[in-house]
């Protein structure tokens, strides 16, 4: 185990080199190619080391990358080419720069077919290594469909479920368990089970076979299931032995599941996932996890064509956050606001989501009016002569992310509510008689809001 984690040590320090043989060697190239075009100006010496900076940074790239693929991470057939071209472009490299001590020695298409062959070998390298990493259509994932249908690129549907809803998700049961009856349950189940596992049955799973728990929570290095997917295919213990391999983001995904706990029920929304995982869950399952606006998420009916000409004809700037979204963003742009105009909002109110005010005449008393928008995220009312009595209207929006009080009458006693609406992210109280003092308890009492005080008038 201490010689696996010496070779995997030394393994991670493949990404560190793999990119200064590519410097080092298409630098030579160009310099070499630039010098030819001039008669007399050859400098041999710049062009010789250049040739040997970038040979013995491909040795090391080769050789680290070689000791990085002994940890079984990576499927033996998806890294094989990348391997042996690897070590051919050292040798390569190291003969390019033999020739290059002594150029007079060699006819010009000499030099010209290594060179040449080189760089043949970073672009096929480089793009064995990004299909590694990256995928296999990393390329032209993302290409018009015009592009890719005319490098014969055919979307293959993936067997594993594509997932919408974070919070229905269950990750053992809609995520590990597709991925273990792809390439496992075949061989392990209710009728057929090798080695005394059942992964058909999730607690029969977790009581593992006749060697013991092939899974230990929290640790992936005592794990047995973890260890034999990740073994060299040649290995006679590699799982699955038939068929296809578990790919990288399935063993990272196991591997997270894992370190985690294992556990049989627990909810995705749950969980707390790295940015990687995050990239894996995308890949695999089609599953965004990252936290969306509230409104993103709203589905209701849009608002009639004569009420958002009501609103326009009373001074309001309406706008639609996008094709398909139901809702708005409004801002007063008339010269006064009055509480009939602002009524007219009512109308609209359950599709107001983004609502400015700022510089208007409003009253304590009309806020009331707004509070009674369910799907209000953003509010800006800077600039008004708003005072705390407007806050304690606004404490009864469950969904207000970002509300703005630059320049009004509040003060310290509204802090208490803002302290208490659970969606609020961002607050700003410069110009207002907040005091800084104040402000910053809020700040560390909420770790979860941004509390932009500026130049306190205090």
């Amino acid at each position: 185990m201490l010689a696996l984690d010496i070779v995997t040590f030394f393994g991670r320090f493949h990404p560190l080199f793999v990119h200064l043989p590519i410097g080092f060697l298409l630098l030579a190239i160009l310099i070499e190619w630039y010098q030819g075009k001039k008669e007399g100006k050859e400098n041999n010496q710049i062009i010789t080391h250049a040739w040997l900076l970038g040979a013995l940074s491909a040795i090391l790239s080769a050789l680290f990358g070689w000791f990085l693929a002994e940890n079984g991470t990576y499927a033996e057939g998806s890294i094989f080419w990348h391997r042996w071209l690897g070590i051919g472009l050292a040798a390569v490299a190291s003969l390019g720069w033999w020739t290059k001590q002594s150029t007079k020695q060699f006819p010009k298409m000499v030099n010209n077919s290594i060179a040449y062959l080189v760089l043949g070998l970073i672009l096929v390298e480089g793009h064995l290594g990004g299909s590694i990493t990256h995928g296999e259509d990393y390329l032209l994932a993302y290409a018009p469909e015009s592009v890719q249908k005319l490098f014969g690129e055919e979307k293959t549907e993936n067997s594993l479920p594509q997932l919408e809803n974070v919070d229905s998700v269950m990750v053992y049961r809609d995520m590990i368990y597709p991925m273990l009856a792809n390439k496992c349950v075949s061989c392990h189940n209710n009728d057929e089970q090798r080695g005394g596992l059942n992964m058909h049955q999730a607690d029969l799973f977790m009581e593992g076979g006749e060697n013991g728990p092939v899974i230990a929570p929290g640790n992936t290095i005592e794990s047995e299931m973890f260890r034999r997917v990740t073994l060299q295919q040649h290995n006679e213990k590699f799982m699955p032995p038939n068929g296809e391999p578990l790919s990288y983001d399935e063993i990272k995904m196991l591997e997270w599941w894992i370190n985690d706990g294992a556990d049989l029920e627990k909810e995705l929304v749950g969980y707390e996932i790295p940015v990687p995982i995050q990239q894996v869950f995308r890949r695999l399952f089609g599953l965004d996890t990252q936290p969306k606006p509230w409104y993103e998420s709203v589905k209701i009916p849009a608002v009639d064509s004569l009420s958002l000409i009501s609103l326009v004809d009373a001074g309001f700037s309406v706008k639609k956050l996008g094709y398909g979204n139901p809702l708005l963003d409004i801002k007063f742009s008339g010269e006064e606001l009055t509480l009939a105009k602002l009524t007219k909002l009512a109308d609209a109110g359950e599709n107001i989501t983004w609502l400015s005010l700022a510089g208007t005449d409003i009253k304590d008393e009309w806020v009331a009016i707004i509070s009674k928008f369910p799907n209000l995220t953003r509010l800006e009312l800077q600039k008004t002569m708003v005072s705390d009595d407007s806050v304690e209207f606004l404490g009864a929006l469950e969904h207000l992310e970002s509300l703005n009080l630059y320049g009004t009458n509040v003060t310290d006693s509204c802090l208490s509510v803002i302290k208490n609406m659970p969606q609020l992210r961002r607050v700003y109280l410069w110009g207002t008689r907040v005091t800084a003092e104040n402000a910053i308890a809020l700040q560390n009492d909420r770790i979860d809001l941004e509390v932009e005080i500026g130049f306190s008038s205090e």
